[in-house]
């Protein structure tokens, strides 16, 4: 004994700790009721945050940082990083996960509470991936009611001295998410070892989040995907962006020009950013702060089950009654092809800023289209050559049919262009479907400006045909109708009988889409009459069906239930077997 308190003398690989035996003391409430806390491993501070940094600490305790970093770095953060849905290398399993800069950023109001956001580079076979956690540190006694929350987040268990705690993700914290926005509102910056953080707010910041910041509570996660997303109040939504990528963030500088240049009504405005500029100058987006825009859902559930709805009698043999309902869809799809335009027309509107000004369309990207949609339909036919196993019946005589026809087909592909391509490059949306749509008030609110996660930032920037993005709404399209019909049909015979109708549906949806995006693209100049916009029909073709390959290629490896609906698809796509598609 040591005083009157007891202690236990423990050896531990980072040298010898003194520890209070607390066995007449109930355990903390967050302790018991959180199994994820109560199998985390442990971790051994004796320093706060400079316990990870040997360079932070006297010389006599030099060694012991270098093992908690080791420590953090080989075991901690890696067992963490494979839990996490936005983790993208599952597949290669735990690998060490290396801390490559860290920035500690204090609470604007709260003296004393800060965290440490931290970016760790983990090594996969072909590149290193980088990605963005902000860390905290909550102590038993002080900070329990945020050990509760942060509880799903935990990375470790921490003891330093006699005290216990945990040491988590603070992603979606309030109390972080409300210190970001108070940085923004001075503009701060904080200068770390490698680098500085930089709050930048738009023009439109202040009428955003508002004079009242009681509004911005509660603070509620929004769940979580390949980002991190909270909810502050009913006014703002804050993004963390968790793999790194150096370089303008397109959501970002889409947003800032439909926000403060463009003044686009039908997106979600952005307040501000959180950014990394490293010491060389390059700058990486860590997070995004945009308007909350209260919504009656999005466009991909409403079509679903509007579809849903009209098979249903089909499925019970009973013809459903007569109603407006199917011609009120057709006219918002119409209103969703006007928006679709008037959105590329502000992305098209001719600035002085090159990232934006609109360019025409040469030979050459002509040559290129081709050239990606062939590569892209040729990598996705050698993929399912190498998947197809226990299908079905009528998918294997599909995706046989798909695989023999390859060379002619691909060969073939794109040979209706003609010179020359018409038209005008602009910035597009680079990810648009029925899902990055919200209905609001009966109309549209076009979100997520991201582009196609999976491609490079300097690809998601680059300048498209904005058919590419009306090919992707197409396909949208026939994914919600395929989606209707497995939710419906209960056997063989009720897609047969519901089948005729669902394509009647989506012929009628394409047309009520593509004709208000024509009326909308000639009135705002995208292109000059309805003779005009024809005669890009080839082009759009074409973009829709390397998006199709594009869709079969990834639910190969991402999603194998759901090859049926690419495969029938690009059937009907390139009149393979129209009988076989769904």
């Amino acid at each position: 004994p040591i005083g009157d308190l007891p202690y236990m003398l423990t050896v531990a690989a980072h040298g010898f700790y003194w520890f209070r035996l607390t066995a007449d003391v109930p355990a903390p409430e967050w302790h018991l009721e959180r199994g994820t806390v109560e199998d985390l491993p442990v971790v051994v501070l004796f320093d706060g945050w400079n316990s990870f940094f040997r360079d932070r600490v006297v010389p006599w305790r030099i060694g012991m940082a270098e093992k908690t970093r080791v420590q953090f770095e080989t075991s901690l953060l890696p067992q963490y990083l494979a839990r996490q849905r936005w983790y993208a290398a599952k597949s290669d399993g735990v690998r060490p996960a290396r801390v490559v800069d860290d920035i500690l950023f204090e609470s604007p109001s709260a003296p004393g509470q800060d965290w440490l956001l931290v970016q760790a580079e983990v090594e996969g076979p072909g590149e290193s991936t980088r990605y963005s956690m902000p860390l905290t540190l909550a102590w038993e006694g002080r900070d329990d009611e945020r050990i509760r929350q942060l509880g799903p987040t935990g990375i470790a268990k921490t003891r330093q001295q006699a005290v216990v705690g945990l040491l988590a993700d603070a992603g979606a914290e309030p109390a972080l998410c409300l210190a970001v926005i108070e940085a923004l509102a001075q503009g701060r910056e904080v200068t770390g070892a490698h680098g500085r953080l930089r709050f930048t707010p738009t023009a439109a910041f202040e009428r955003l989040a508002g004079a009242d910041r009681s509004m911005l509570q509660p603070v509620r996660p929004l769940g979580v995907s390949s980002n991190t997303v909270a909810l502050l109040g009913e006014r703002l939504f804050i993004k963390w962006y968790r793999r790194v990528r150096e370089g303008e963030n397109p959501e970002l500088e889409m947003g800032r020009h439909l926000t403060d240049v463009a003044d686009f009504a039908h997106c979600v405005p952005v307040a501000g950013s959180v950014d990394h500029v490293a010491a060389d100058g390059r700058v990486s987006t860590l997070a995004l702060v945009q308007a909350f825009v209260p919504n009656q859902g999005d466009a991909w559930s409403s079509t679903v089950e509007a579809l849903s709805r009209q098979l249903e009698g089909k499925r019970n043999h009973v013809e459903p009654p007569l109603d407006d309902s199917s011609d009120a869809f057709e006219a918002q799809m119409s209103i969703l092809g006007r928006r679709t335009a008037e959105l590329h027309a502000a992305l098209g509107r001719r600035t002085g800023n090159p990232a934006f000004d609109p360019e025409p369309v040469t030979a050459a990207d002509a040559d290129a289209w081709l050239q990606s949609a062939r590569a892209e339909a040729q990598y996705a036919v050698d993929l399912l050559g190498r998947h197809r196993g226990t299908w079905p019946p009528a998918m294997q005589r599909v995706a046989q049919q798909l695989c023999d026809a390859a060379p002619g087909r691909l060969a073939a592909l794109g040979s209706d262009l003609g010179p020359p391509v018409a038209g005008r490059k602009i910035r597009t949306h680079g990810d648009y479907h029925l899902g990055q749509v919200l209905i609001v008030r009966n109309d549209f609110v076009i979100i997520d400006f991201e582009g196609e996660p999976g491609r490079d930032l300097a690809e998601r920037r680059r300048k498209q045909s904005p058919l590419r993005d009306v090919a992707g709404m197409l396909r949208s399209f026939d994914y919600a109708r395929q989606t209707a019909l497995r939710q419906v049909a209960h056997t063989d015979a009720d897609v047969d009988r519901m089948r005729p109708a669902s394509h009647a549906w989506e012929a009628r949806v394409r047309s009520a889409f593509l004709k208000g995006y024509q009326a909308a693209a000639i009135e705002n100049g995208l292109v000059d009459d309805t003779a005009a916009f024809s005669a890009q029909a080839p082009l759009l073709r074409l973009f829709e069906i390397e998006k199709a390959f594009y869709e079969l290629r990834y639910e190969l490896n991402n999603r194998p239930d759901w090859v049926a609906v690419p495969l029938a698809g690009l059937a009907r796509l390139l009149a393979l077997d129209a009988g076989a598609a769904r």
